[in-house]
């Protein structure tokens, strides 16, 4: 049976990173908001998960930047080594988050999710799949949705697609791209115990090549170690996640010494599917958010930033909208303009450098004094 419908100012199609912090400003904005997810937190997911001040920022706006902070080191050194040649650089701005973090996601959007339950004007529902639009014309204003409870038919101003790269709203309303890559890269991971960082401690950066590995101490007492390397390299990860991975880092120099002290205490996962794509971002009573609207090669460890920052640039302007300040046309233009406008230099470097990392690379250590 399928149960009443109610109504909302925005419904919410995803809520981990740009999804809850959405919903949270909008929750404590005065504004009703639904905001469903087809996981049960704490959920992982496979994502890269180093972050930096935009990200602090929008996690300050919804009031869990102290409770993040806790949960990892901060990382005040960027420890760079480019074919064997070493260049540690302290983290010395912005003023407001001189550092950067690396948190799991299971641990990350648990958090936000506990945030995004207890915002004022939000339902928050877990274990929820969309299953269909409803339509008005050609205008949005609804979404069916089912949970253990049943069936449902949700209506609202304004439906927001926060529903990852392979986004179900996107895909209904057959949202146009702007801009996309083909895929060039391929990235794999673990967390391990037992590796030392370096001082500081730092974030590492190792490139060989066209390859980075990274090592980062993240939460738990882990460390993130991963590989980005081209995308011809997918079907030997494929075959031997893990035996691949530790060939691929013990390439690293600076890494290698260490890594026999450490032991993996997770699966390796990874992709060879993610791209660099900006989706038009709305239509006519929808919107995207995060990944949905705008993705990043995960090579430059762009996408909590750029995600977080979305939403809260986005909450800013359906605030407008629901206030009657802008209308939906001028809201989101808007938005549209600001969003890219925010992200065109990340955007234009993670498009430009991911099929091949070299003249990157080059530049930085002549600009340095230290290229060969």
């Amino acid at each position: 049976m399928t149960a009443p419908k109610k109504e909302y100012d925005a419904i919410i199609i995803g809520t981990r990173i740009a999804g809850a912090i959405l919903g949270s400003l909008l929750g404590e904005q005065g504004h009703k908001v639904l905001a469903i997810d087809r996981a049960e937190f704490p959920s992982d997911t496979l994502s890269t998960h180093f972050f930096r001040a935009p990200a602090f920022r929008a996690f300050d706006a919804i009031g869990v930047m102290d409770e993040v902070g806790q949960q990892a080191p901060k990382l005040r050194v960027n420890y760079n080594v480019i074919d064997g040649i070493i260049f540690p650089e302290p983290v010395d701005r912005p003023e407001d988050y001189p550092f950067f973090m690396n948190i799991r996601r299971i641990t990350l959007d648990a958090i936000l999710h506990r945030r995004l339950a207890t915002a004022q004007g939000v339902e928050a529902v877990q274990d929820a799949v969309a299953t269909g639009l409803i339509w008005d014309g050609k205008q949005l204003v609804g979404v069916k949705w089912k949970d253990d409870s049943g069936k449902h038919e949700s209506r609202a101003r304004v439906i927001v697609g926060a529903d990852g790269a392979r986004s179900f709203l996107a895909r209904k309303v057959k949202a146009e791209f702007e801009h996309r890559d083909e895929i060039t890269r391929t990235m794999y991971y673990a967390y391990f115990s037992g590796i030392e960082p370096n001082e500081g401690p730092a974030a590492e950066f190792h490139y060989n090549g066209n390859e980075i590995g990274y090592l980062m101490p993240c939460d738990a007492n882990l460390s993130l170690l991963a590989i980005s390397a081209p995308i011809d390299e997918f079907e030997h990860f494929k075959k031997d996640p893990a035996g691949h991975l530790m060939a691929r880092l013990n390439e690293m120099s600076a890494m290698k010494t260490r890594l026999s002290a450490g032991k993996m205490e997770s699966k390796v996962m990874g992709t060879g599917s993610i791209f660099t794509y900006k989706r038009v971002p709305y239509g006519p009573g929808w919107a995207l958010v995060g990944d949905a609207g705008m993705a990043f090669d995960p090579w430059s460890g762009q996408g909590i930033d750029q995600s977080s920052s979305h939403a809260k640039i986005l909450a800013g302007h359906l605030n407008q909208f629901f206030a009657d300040e802008l209308t939906w046309e001028a809201a989101m233009r808007d938005f549209h303009q600001k969003r890219n406008a925010f992200s065109k230099k990340a955007y234009r470097q993670t498009s430009t450098f991911s099929s091949d990392l070299r003249p990157m690379t080059q530049a930085a250590l002549k600009k340095r004094g230290l290229a060969h």
